[in-house]
């Protein structure tokens, strides 16, 4: 019983720090329409990358911290 209800939470924030994910991002691009993401990471610009990642990162510090 106790198995089921960890596995669903950890199913739910899962979820949740998806979408989290692809809406701050999508969000992210809308406030920056003068940069296209995806021609400057094929173009091999790892400043847009390392930026990239960054936010990721701190997106997931904040998502972690929120869900629990």
């Amino acid at each position: 019983m106790d198995l089921t209800n960890y596995l669903a939470s950890i199913l739910i924030s899962l979820v949740v720090g998806l979408v989290g994910f692809v809406l701050a991002y999508k969000l992210f691009d809308r406030l920056t329409p003068g940069v296209n993401f995806a021609d400057q990471l094929n173009a091999d610009n790892r400043a847009v990358a390392i930026f990239l990642a960054g936010l990721f990162i701190g997106l997931g510090l904040l998502l972690g911290n929120a869900i629990k």
